[in-house]
């Protein structure tokens, strides 16, 4: 059985829904009341202030925009007939990708079916729960995401340069020794994955207390992309060089045992250029190390 974690966003969703219900029951003894408050406390929790904030905007604008069509639908369609609950669906869509709130649309389109589903003598009220009620939920995930400690991802980005920094000495050795070159999508997509935790990490920068580990992080990143771009050319020449005794020591320290390679049949050339290239990939690689292990 796989060890199912219990992360930092998971017990802050729970806390902010839990303190949303109960924050309602002071107010409140209705279930939609305390239905709409922990919707709006489970679905503004993110990972960062930022995505919580933007994701609370929008889904009460959501919930607004749900509740209105649905008080509507009631005064002009008491019944609510059957095609009038998907043309709602319908002008609930267009609506929020009009208004550039696209993430809104299935929690409007939630409360537009609940608006639907059962008739009210009071629609203002029932308005009025749906409302307020959510917004509290939403304002709890908010302040929760910004009393708890934030997510920090610093070692889960070391963690991917490291995985990155491992995969050069096999595929140095198995161009270089074996002359078979590797297809080097899998570090770009590696690469990827490291922006994407680089640019979480950014938007949470106001609560870290070191901006220079921000720093350290990007020109680690940099580091990696010089070693694969590196790394292409050399996959990409026609024919490899000889390697230079400097490359040679270092590769060797890598574990690589290049000292018993054959003069290979190659221009000055393809020896000048691989070398150079070689250089810069191992350099590169070093730096990588050193700030790694800081």
């Amino acid at each position: 059985m796989k060890h199912l974690p219990l992360g930092l966003r998971t017990l802050k969703t729970t806390v902010s829904v839990a303190l949303s219900v109960l924050l309602v029951r002071f107010f409140s003894s209705e279930a939609d009341a305390m239905f709409y408050a922990a919707l709006g406390g489970l679905v503004a929790m993110d990972t960062t202030l930022s995505r919580s904030v933007r994701q609370g905007i929008t889904q009460f604008l959501g919930v607004l925009t749900g509740t209105v069509m649905g008080y509507v639908a009631h005064l002009l369609l008491p019944q609510i007939p059957f095609w009038s609950v998907g043309l709602g669906v319908m002008l609930l869509i267009l609506l929020c990708n009009g208004f550039k709130i696209s993430y809104s649309i299935s929690l409007a389109c939630i409360v537009f079916l609940s608006a639907c589903s059962y008739g009210s003598d009071d629609l203002l009220h029932d308005a009025f729960v749906r409302i307020v009620y959510t917004a509290l939920g939403l304002s709890v995930a908010l302040i929760i995401n910004m009393s708890f400690r934030p997510y920090n991802n610093k070692n889960r980005i070391v963690k991917l340069l490291r995985e990155l920094q491992c995969q050069f000495p096999p595929l140095l050795e198995s161009i270089l020794i074996r002359e078979r070159f590797p297809d080097t999508q899998k570090l770009i997509l590696l690469l990827r994955r490291i922006d994407s935790e680089i640019d979480l990490y950014h938007a949470q920068r106001f609560f870290h207390r070191k901006h220079n580990a921000e720093a350290l992080v990007c020109g680690c990143r940099q580091l990696g992309e010089r070693m694969v771009a590196e790394l292409e050319v050399i996959c990409g020449m026609d024919s490899l060089g000889d390697i230079a005794s400097d490359n040679q020591q270092k590769l060797e320290a890598l574990g690589l045992q290049v000292g018993e390679l054959k003069p290979r049949k190659c221009t000055r050339r393809d020896t000048i250029v691989m070398n150079y290239h070689l250089e810069k990939l191992l350099l590169a690689y070093e730096y990588l190390g050193m700030f790694l292990n800081e």
